[in-house]
């Protein structure tokens, strides 16, 4: 079977503008479903594979190949499985191709996570350390301590901002003064823009 580049870089070039303008994906999350579809297409030239026709049994072929011979942990395996399913999806809608050959293959089984956090007892000692005012070093990095005590309370916000609302750390540290919501001088609430500029 034939690999045909030129119809798979359109359709590829086409699926990435709908996910960024119709569908409102990031730039990052386009960046890596163009790698991860280049990945695919590289394995099926490498296979003798022709990209519109193959099937589950191909996809699960791929799968192994990741985890085996390039030693790719399950959850980036289930990620680019992920990107196929909605290329095919997209592709069979725009009838590119005649089935979606991701939807029957079996996907490799995650290894369960248990989230971490802290108990009560860690929060409440490292909320004490944050607020005490006299372990501050009186010189860092050429900071006097007037501005490591600022430094410190900036700390002791964003912790308290993490505990009680359920952010992300990157979505914590995203924000700006402008995304908190004033009403006479109290902070009300605050405008969080999550994964998928959501």
């Amino acid at each position: 079977m034939n690999f045909d580049r030129d119809i798979f870089d359109a359709a590829r070039q086409e699926f990435l503008s709908h996910l960024r303008y119709a569908r409102g994906h990031s730039p990052r999350t386009c960046y890596s479903y163009h790698s991860d579809l280049g990945i695919w297409a590289a394995w099926l030239v490498e296979a003798g594979k022709d990209w519109q026709r193959v099937k589950a049994q191909d996809v699960e072929q791929f799968s192994a190949w990741m985890l085996r011979e390039r030693k790719v942990s399950a959850h980036i395996v289930n990620r680019r499985l992920s990107c196929l399913s909605s290329f095919y999806k997209w592709a069979l809608k725009h009838e590119i191709v005649e089935s979606d050959p991701v939807y029957l293959a079996d996907k490799p089984k995650r290894p369960l996570q248990i989230p971490v956090w802290l108990e009560t007892e860690e929060q409440a000692r490292l909320e004490a350390t944050i607020k005490n005012r006299e372990n501050i070093p009186i010189n860092i990095f050429g900071q006097n301590k007037q501005q490591m005590t600022e430094t410190r309370r900036r700390y002791e916000l964003l912790f308290g901002l993490l505990l009680n609302s359920g952010l992300r750390i990157g979505e914590a540290l995203a924000l700006k003064a402008a995304d908190v919501r004033w009403v006479a001088g109290t902070a009300k609430s605050v405008r969080v823009v999550g994964k998928g500029d959501k």
